[in-house]
């Protein structure tokens, strides 16, 4: 399978939470990194999905956004990923910076050259990845 989005991670669904036509799948990435993710009943059904189906996760980096620090904050994003910057790649006009989840997953994430200068984004600096579950898409090999 061959995707745009950076973010990629092989997963297994532990659970599926139906909610009104859509469904809240939480998906174990790695081993130790759960993933939500939030689609429709329709998808659900059209990929074939059940616990312990075998995904492939993806999130675009421009849907990952970055916290240096959360408190005394608490977000409504489903997902809120801790980890450490591992590289920052300098652009024109956006960064892309490269992430080492606690968990050992790697996520990226495109933020603006404001916003990484705001932060004083750098290798070794602890940070939270945050995106929501509708910003995830599953993927299924046939």
């Amino acid at each position: 399978m061959k995707s745009s989005a950076r973010n990629q991670l092989n997963g297994v669904i532990t659970q599926i939470v139906p909610a009104g036509g859509l469904c809240f799948l939480s998906i174990l990435c790695g081993g130790e990194t759960c993933i939500e993710a939030q689609i429709s009943q329709s998808s659900l059904t059209r990929l074939k999905l059940a616990i312990g189906s075998t995904v492939v996760v993806m999130i675009k980096a421009p849907s990952v956004m970055l916290v240096t620090d959360l408190s005394p904050l608490e977000l409504s994003a489903e997902n809120c990923l801790p980890g450490v910057v591992k590289q920052v790649e300098q652009g024109v006009v956006n960064n892309v910076v490269t992430l080492a989840l606690d968990t050992g997953a790697i996520l990226t994430a495109t933020v603006t050259l404001y916003s990484s200068e705001t932060l004083a984004l750098s290798p070794g600096q602890p940070v939270t990845a945050v995106f929501n579950a509708n910003q995830v898409v599953i993927g299924v090999l046939v």
